[in-house]
């Protein structure tokens, strides 16, 4: 599950036909897995969730075929490799800001969350330690409010 902030909307994500401008080729299993990815944008899918998705429509598409074109997608700064904990790798399509992720320990779910809400973080920890940070997103870990509640109700 993935939520957001209360009013905060993305616009659409980029085209992969700017990778023709790029000098490459959008073939059917490309666009194949271009959309496998845009069914629910907001969502976080692993590689083997996009093989699965994309051989609904392409039976026959080979796993690797999928790993190489995600990895093209995210060098050409269309899809995002986020690190949501775990040993896996999730994609999402990459949008005209950055934003970061709070992801609950106990059931997996997923909030975005932007700069704004952070406030000064980034000019804090450079204070503090004299590093700049970056601009890839940060993943946070914790408890969301549904799962704060169960375990503050049974005593937990």
């Amino acid at each position: 599950m993935v939520s957001g902030e209360n009013a905060h909307r993305h616009g659409p994500p980029a085209h992969p036909a700017s990778l023709r401008g790029a000098g490459r080729r959008l073939t059917r299993q490309r666009q194949a897995i271009w959309d496998a990815l845009l069914v629910e944008p907001d969502q976080h899918l692993s590689a083997e969730d996009v093989v699965e998705r994309v051989r609904a429509e392409l039976p026959r598409v080979n796993s690797s075929t999928v790993y190489r074109t995600l990895e093209l997608l995210v060098e050409e700064g269309l899809l995002l490799r986020t690190d949501l904990g775990g040993d896996r790798a999730y994609f999402e399509p990459a949008r005209e800001h950055p934003h970061h992720h709070l992801i609950c320990e106990c059931c997996g779910s997923v909030t975005h969350i932007h700069n704004e809400t952070l406030g000064n973080l980034a000019s804090r920890v450079t204070k503090a330690t004299g590093y700049t940070l970056g601009t890839r997103e940060l993943s946070l870990f914790g408890l969301c409010p549904n799962c704060q509640s169960i375990h503050h109700g049974t005593g937990s």
